[in-house]
């Protein structure tokens, strides 16, 4: 059984990123199985949007292609389907990340309290519940703000290489004050969702460069090594994509092709929600070791013990 791994020590860049693993390796199999269990509805939705959407496209195809008197009509219905597996899939999505972010939130938040690692999903969704509905404000407080950062990011992009460069960096914090402001919300159980951001906003900038690098280099490692995981559907697509540019098939003409499809479509998105659950985890190590810093809470508690045992 691995060792609890502490994440309020005092730690530079490269303890953070070996800490973590320390922790994932531990905490892995958890991880995974509350990803299953709570993410299952949502792989149903992903399954019934993707298929609407390819329906519909195929559709539009076949509609585009017919000469009859009710195309247009065919044409107009297919588009309204393709437009409602849209919407259904941007809503699963959007609800499946504020979901993911407060059950990873909640369950480092419980491997710091208690100690132990391969905590029990149920145990951090009992936590995760109860603030569900200040995270459901933190999302609409953090709209607002992506406007504002929408609006920042197309004024750089007429600033010639340095404006790229402030980009990424700008994106990076900002990505970073999100996620830190949902952990600071869920952890601490009398903060407002205003005072979270607030918090966030302190630690973040307390230690800007070391907060973005955690997230920009532990971010890539997990999206490379979560992205090989999808070669093999990739390579189907691509050996699928030869055979029928070779046949002078369409899409419209192959059910095995629609199927595929919806299957490649419907993992990617799967692991684009994994990704967001472990970049979140991510986050609540660098919120330990910020606040760490700047408050020195964990030391002090450590030498109030030395002096309690003299």
């Amino acid at each position: 059984m691995r060792k609890y791994i502490e994440p309020r020590l005092r730690r530079d860049f490269g303890g953070i990123i070996s800490a973590y693993f320390d922790f994932l390796k531990g905490n892995f199999k958890e991880i995974i199985n509350m990803f299953v269990g709570y993410n299952g509805i949502f792989v149903i939705f992903i399954l019934i949007s993707v298929y609407l959407m390819i329906t519909g496209i195929v559709a539009i195809a076949i509609a585009q292609n017919s000469y009859s008197i009710g195309g247009s009509n065919a044409e107009e219905s297919a588009a309204m389907i393709t437009g409602i597996g849209v919407i259904l899939l941007i809503l699963v999505l959007l609800i499946a990340t504020l979901l993911n972010y407060t059950l990873s939130s909640a369950y480092v938040s419980l491997y710091e309290e208690r100690k132990v690692n391969n905590i029990p999903r149920k145990d951090a969704w009992e936590k995760a519940k109860r603030h569900l509905g200040g995270i459901f404000l933190v999302a609409l407080v953090a709209v607002g703000l992506y406007i504002v950062y929408i609006i920042v990011q197309v004024i750089l992009a007429f600033i010639p290489f340095l404006g790229s460069i402030l980009s990424i960096f700008i994106g990076l914090g900002f990505n970073a004050w999100i996620s830190l402001t949902i952990f600071s919300y869920v952890h601490n159980e009398d903060s407002t969702v205003f005072g979270a951001f607030g918090e966030a906003w302190d630690l973040l900038f307390s230690n800007f460069w070391k907060a973005i690098g955690v997230n920009f280099v532990l971010g890539l490692i997990i999206q490379i090594a979560l992205m090989a995981l999808n070669l093999l559907p990739a390579i189907l697509v691509g050996v699928y994509i030869f055979h029928t540019v070779e046949s002078g098939t369409s899409l419209d003409e192959s059910v095995f092709g629609q199927i595929l499809l919806v299957v490649v479509i419907s993992l990617f998105c799967l692991m684009l929600m994994f990704i967001q659950l472990l970049s979140q985890t991510i986050n609540a190590f660098v919120y330990f070791n910020l606040h760490e810093f700047k408050h020195n809470t964990f030391l002090r508690s450590r030498i109030e013990k030395i002096g309690e045992n003299i």
